[in-house]
């Protein structure tokens, strides 16, 4: 299975120019907005198409990227791809194998870890995903995000023989989780914004702060978190994913860029108030102003434009797989 590498590790650059995105915007949002998804779900189609066609079928993909880059709708866009292909799927999340609140590792500070993969029930899981590589079937644990802890029943999963589990998280590529898989039945993804936005060739918007433009209207709209409490943790944010995830990215076969290249001129409509009433007292207000600057300098396109079936609602809601 590992021959989908090759070309398919290379990801594909987007059209990211100010000038450029702003013409297209004014003039033809429609077929700008239709353009650029047909764009990303081919490259999903092709991994789909590839995996399908393959001798050697992989039973578990492991899709991993970090903050807002698009995981929990890109695996069920391959979902929906690999049966296209005849292949039955399902998404399994790493959240749902969360030891619990209290169970968390500590922080030198005293606060609990929840971005390490010891937040984990690293030796149930790998259970889990070695129960269904060899009998199609496991008993999964379901996690209450309301208290914080997993719920005392499990979820019954069950796997026809060509079947397929799609184990989407931010620890998906860490070797703590897969090291004792078999290797040939296992193909790893990751996903994340690898562009950023540039205004004659000088960078404007970088792909982190693409990622927390989506990261401020997502934790306001689904979390009911003030634009000042997102900015604040970004750094953390950050640190997690230099410690936890960037270290494996090697580890991946395929990698997704998640850039879409109208998104600024979307997600503006709801992350400019948000950036706009950060008070100037916060520390973090130098940077509201800067990325409320950069986007401003998008022209706007209704959110009403964007298809359900988009990437982009897992940020600005209205989705067919939901937030």
């Amino acid at each position: 299975m590992k021959n989908i590498g090759g070309q398919d590790k290379l990801y594909h650059r987007y059209e990211n120019d100010l000038e450029r995105i702003n013409y297209e915007a004014e003039h033809n949002a429609s077929a700008f907005i239709a353009r650029t998804e047909a764009a990303f779900h081919r490259d999903i189609r092709r991994i789909a198409e590839t995996i399908a066609s393959s001798t050697d079928l992989c039973k578990v993909i492991m899709l991993a990227g970090p903050s807002s880059s698009g995981k929990t709708t890109t695996a069920h866009i391959l979902l929906d791809a690999l049966r296209e292909c005849g292949i039955g799927s399902q998404v399994i999340s790493l959240d749902n194998f969360y030891k619990g609140e209290s169970d968390a590792p500590l922080l030198e500070n005293g606060q609990h870890d929840y971005e390490s993969v010891e937040a984990l029930n690293v030796p149930l899981l790998e259970h889990c995903l070695l129960d269904l590589m060899e009998t199609n079937t496991c008993e999964m644990p379901v996690f209450d995000f309301e208290n914080h802890r997993p719920h005392p029943y499990t979820r019954r999963v069950r796997f026809g023989e060509r079947d397929i589990a799609v184990v989407e998280g931010i620890h998906a590529l860490n070797p703590a989780i897969s090291r004792h898989l078999p290797e040939d039945g296992v193909l790893k993804i990751y996903i994340s914004v690898k562009q950023g936005f540039e205004e004659q060739g000088e960078a404007l918007l970088s792909p982190n702060q693409v990622r927390l433009v989506r990261r401020l209207v997502r934790d306001s709209l689904f979390r009911n978190t003030q634009p000042g409490r997102t900015l604040d943790m970004w750094d953390t944010v950050m640190d997690g994913e230099r410690k936890y995830i960037k270290p494996y990215r090697g580890e991946a076969d395929v990698t997704i860029n998640s850039l879409h290249c109208y998104e600024p001129c979307v997600m503006r409509t709801q992350a400019l108030p948000l950036l706009e009433r950060v008070n100037p007292s916060e520390p973090y207000y130098p940077q509201a102003c800067e990325l409320a600057d950069c986007l401003r300098r998008f022209t706007t396109i209704s959110q009403a434009l964007v298809p359900k079936t988009s990437l982009l609602r897992e940020f600005i809601g209205g989705g067919v797989y939901g937030e």
